[in-house]
């Protein structure tokens, strides 16, 4: 999905000192700075190493909804640069988990949607994504669902840093369930700078397993 949405010192993935660093910018000109090194660096990803790494987020994801048995799963469409849960998202609507999914609506907001395929048109950014007529999922549904949320990048409290216009800080705020963060290692940070409309996640799962908030890693 194309989301458009107190901190110490930030650093890149290197250990480099970013140009996130406090004291000389605002918290919103931290974000951005960092989402720029963050995108770049995941756009550059090789593609033997995303697959790979989609290969072992997809592992660990399949474990923990065949373990849990949902009442319903929220997820999302990749860019073609976050991790690809197709394995996921098949498996649930193979087996009957009910499958939500976010999709932007004429008002310009996102909403979550269910489906019941994954064919989609293609929507104006170019992703695809459920079509017009898709039922919106019932609030007490979303209120019990495992919700796999993706980002641009996160830290060990499970703060989570999107694309600057706050669409899943809206939408876990109106009711969610579990919520799990899906990054790739090379998302991680030491430490984000967050505002208080800043939802954190529940957990993370990237190719090294899943991490709760201490980040201790459980394969």
């Amino acid at each position: 999905m194309n989301d458009r949405q107190t901190a110490g010192p930030v650093e890149n993935v290197a250990g480099t000192p970013s140009m996130a660093s406090p004291g000389t910018f605002s918290v919103r000109d931290r974000k951005r700075a960092l989402r720029r090194e963050i995108l770049a660096l995941r756009r550059a990803m090789p593609p033997e190493d995303r697959s790979r790494a989609d290969d072992a987020i997809n592992r660990k994801l399949l474990e923990i909804v065949r373990a849990e048995q949902p009442p319903a799963l929220v997820a999302y469409i990749s860019d073609g640069t976050e991790p690809d849960l197709t394995p996921v998202l098949r498996y649930a609507l193979d087996s009957g988990v009910p499958l939500c999914l976010p999709r932007f609506d004429e008002t310009g907001a996102y909403s979550i949607v269910t489906v019941r395929s994954l064919v989609f048109p293609a929507s104006h950014w170019g992703i695809p994504e459920p079509a017009a007529d898709s039922p919106a999922a019932p609030p007490e549904l979303l209120a019990k669902a495992l919700w796999l949320v993706p980002g641009v990048a996160f830290d060990p409290a499970c703060h989570r840093l999107g694309r600057g216009k706050g669409v899943y800080d809206r939408l876990l705020a109106q009711g969610a369930g579990k919520t799990i963060g899906i990054f790739y290692e090379l998302q991680r940070c030491p430490v984000l700078p967050c505002e208080p409309t800043d939802m954190p996640l529940g957990a993370v799962v990237t190719e090294s397993g899943l991490s709760g908030c201490n980040n201790t890693v459980r394969s």
